[in-house]
């Protein structure tokens, strides 16, 4: 699909026009080559070159081969080749050319370096976010590669008959009942030529980390962020790592009373209570799984970390060694995107046994699921190097509760970014949101009034914490 041209109207560009999608440029140079890769391995954007990055236009001379020769050197320098549109525009008498770049799913490099936009600069992408770029729009995952130091003896027999009993009960990829085993693994890629796929050790090996050391859950109950009450590890295949890590937490979450108001008015007509009771567990555990199986199903199995899980008093983290896609920012995924797994195989798989149920909605039940017993959506952490993170909270307002009080988008935003950080100052409040001294000083005005913030300390010492509901 083409990337959406923009808009042009150059009177309106200024010093802060530059964007994940606009760059701006007096001339065009190997700097420029450098953004057409950065925006084609992100979400694609638009470079208008003769313009000053503080929006002053100075324009550009065409000769009558120049455009020829910017193609030229695009052909040279960016593989695979790609052909952005590259359109001259007149604004008081001078020229400035747009070159208007599409995303490239499949990634691209230039001068052999990947790069990706956040914001307004371009940054060279990680060894495994090019990784991942090579192999989008391939049928190649590192799941379905042969496990080359293994044989169909390291697979165990009791493994595989209780998955072809989970894909029989789902019903999405049923095996006929006289179907051998090894023609069923042959079918679904586990095993090539009678060889076993990484998918299959680590779905159903005897002894998955004998091949990856750390494919295994590192579970445990935290005080503190250095106090461990409990913590176990989780052998044995995803499936068995999953079933056991669900248990542990079933044992040590709490359950607690919710009040559901909304069957009030029918309730009350019927002559009932108004006022329905529903005990709940301290956190959906249809979320809780989903989280989990999105840990062990992306992760990065090459890692020398763990998935690991920490629960604490009021919050519960599930992380996994590995990294978004970059055209996937983490606000993306709580709207409807589709799903990038590194470990295709297994994510099929997962699917076919319903472990999850399609690819990318998994965020969107978790949040469903929170709201409905009156709890915030998850937060996503990618402050670790090679680290995904998501964090859900046990209490506090959600969204919805938060714009009912009147709260504006930078308020609630706040609010987030105070679960997961102990104070927010006025200066850091300017810079998160962009927003004026006068704007800051209102809204964290507004929701120390309401009870949301507390404001400690004083003159230039001066920070607000946070003050959730229970």
């Amino acid at each position: 699909m083409r990337h959406k041209q923009m808009e042009l109207d150059l009177s309106q560009l200024g010093k802060n026009s530059e964007s994940e999608v606009l760059e701006l440029k007096e001339s065009f140079d190997n700097k420029t080559l450098e953004t057409i890769g950065a925006f084609a391995n992100t979400n694609g954007g638009t470079i208008l070159v003769g313009v000053r990055d503080d929006g002053h236009i100075t324009g550009i001379t065409l000769g009558k081969t120049t455009l020829e020769e910017w193609a030229q050197k695009m052909q040279s320098k960016i593989q695979p080749r790609i052909s952005p549109s590259i359109v001259p525009h007149q604004y008081q008498g001078r020229t400035v050319v747009a070159i208007i770049v599409d995303p490239f799913p499949e990634g691209i490099c230039v001068d052999g370096r990947y790069l990706k936009r956040v914001g307004r600069i371009n940054q060279v992408m990680s060894r495994e976010e090019a990784r991942q770029k090579l192999l989008v729009g391939t049928d190649i995952s590192w799941d379905n590669q042969i496990e080359a130091n293994a044989t169909t003896a390291d697979l165990a027999e009791e493994a595989i008959e209780q998955f072809i009993e989970k894909l029989n009960k789902a019903g999405r990829r049923p095996v006929p009942e006289d179907e051998p085993f090894s023609s069923t693994l042959e079918q679904l890629g586990l095993t090539v030529k009678g060889q076993p796929t990484r998918a299959a050790i680590l779905l159903l090996g005897k002894n998955p980390t004998r091949f990856y050391p750390t494919a295994f859950v590192k579970i445990g109950r935290f005080k503190s962020a250095i106090t461990i009450l409990d913590d176990r590890e989780f052998n044995g295949n995803l499936f068995q790592q999953m079933d056991d890590a669900m248990n542990w937490l079933q044992g040590r979450l709490e359950r607690r009373i919710i009040i559901d108001t909304s069957t009030a008015s029918r309730k009350k007509s019927s002559g009932g209570s108004p006022m329905e009771r529903q005990e709940v567990w301290q956190y959906p555990l249809r979320a809780l799984r989903e989280a989990l199986a999105n840990a062990v199903c992306h992760r990065d199995y090459t890692s020398g970390i763990a998935t690991t899980v920490r629960l604490f008093d009021k919050h519960i983290e599930v992380g996994n060694p590995g990294t978004l896609p970059p055209d996937l920012p983490p606000e993306a995924l709580l709207r409807k995107h589709f799903s990038h797994s590194p470990n295709r195989l297994i994510a099929t798989c997962f699917f076919n046994t319903g472990v999850i149920e399609r690819w990318g909605g998994g965020i969107l039940r978790m949040v469903t699921d929170l709201e409905d017993q009156q709890q915030p959506r998850p937060e996503f952490d990618v402050s670790t190097p090679n680290v995904f993170q998501v964090i859900m909270f046990a209490t506090g307002h959600t969204d919805n509760q938060l714009r009912e009080l009147g709260l504006n988008d930078r308020q609630i935003d706040a609010i987030h970014y105070l679960r997961l950080n102990d104070t927010i100052t006025a200066t850091e409040y300017r810079s998160f949101f962009n927003a004026s001294d006068a704007t800051a000083k209102r809204d964290l005005g507004e929701l120390v009034r309401k009870r949301l913030m507390i404001r400690e300390g004083k003159g230039i010492s001066i920070k607000y914490r946070g003050v959730e509901s229970s």
